[in-house]
């Protein structure tokens, strides 16, 4: 009997010892950046959600404590450096859309999807420092412990973190492009719709009305000149 139980023990301890093993060794990829690739994070979302519109639901819910929440307040980018990536007279048919739903965050019109996936893949890559991307990190895992017992608002820091996450363990930029993040595509939307600049007015339609007066005073004008055979039939 004792020798049976020693042998459980010695069992248990080696199953322990592998375990962290495991651990020490899945931290390991973690710090040299290759964990787990953007495809498994996929999965794990699954997972966790059940669904992809169950991670939606999350996702907007985050959207919500983006405008509400005191620490997910803080995240956002430099304003200034977000809207060198858009000319005000250019793009102010989106910009104007984007600032009549300011009470909504993820909202704009589905016109303007393409515009707006094309600007965040163009600006996020100078946004989405290094730094900033650690500072996300650090928020998510005290909010993960802070919003414990919130259930809606847990499971939706959570959708946040496995954004960072898909983030920081892809293995190119081309496995998780910038541009399809939700949380910095919400992040971008927070910035730009909470420090609205002024649009420059647009352009005065032309008059259709005066297109044929212009086309008048174009032609040449007629000669007043008598022809060279009248000319000198007169002199004859």
């Amino acid at each position: 009997m004792g020798k049976k139980t020693a042998k459980s023990v010695a069992q248990r301890k080696a199953r322990k010892a592998m375990k962290k093993r495991a651990k020490e060794k899945q931290r390991n990829k973690v710090k040299a950046g290759a964990a787990m690739s953007e495809n498994a994070v996929q999965h794990k979302m699954l997972s966790e959600f059940g669904n992809v519109q169950n991670f939606v639901r999350n996702i907007l819910h985050l959207a919500e404590l983006l405008k509400t929440d005191e620490d997910l307040k803080t995240l956002r980018f430099d304003a200034d450096k977000a809207y060198e990536g858009l000319d005000l007279a250019a793009d102010r048919e989106p910009l104007a859309d984007i600032y009549e739903k300011v009470d909504d965050l993820p909202a704009y019109d589905e016109q303007y999807e393409d515009f707006w996936r094309d600007k965040r893949r163009d600006i996020l890559e100078d946004l989405v420092t290094d730094e900033f991307v650690e500072n996300c990190e650090k928020l998510f895992n005290k909010l993960m412990v802070t919003k414990k017992g919130f259930k809606k608002d847990y499971r939706a820091v959570m959708a946040g973190k496995l954004l960072v996450q898909s983030h920081t363990v892809a293995l190119s930029r081309n496995e998780a492009p910038l541009e399809d993040n939700n949380l910095w595509e919400l992040v971008l939307l927070a910035t730009l719709k909470e420090n609205p600049r002024e649009l420059p007015e647009p352009a005065p339609e032309a008059d259709e009305g005066s297109a044929p007066e212009a086309e008048e005073a174009e032609q040449p004008a007629e000669s007043d000149e008598t022809p060279t055979e009248e000319k000198a039939d007169e002199t004859e």
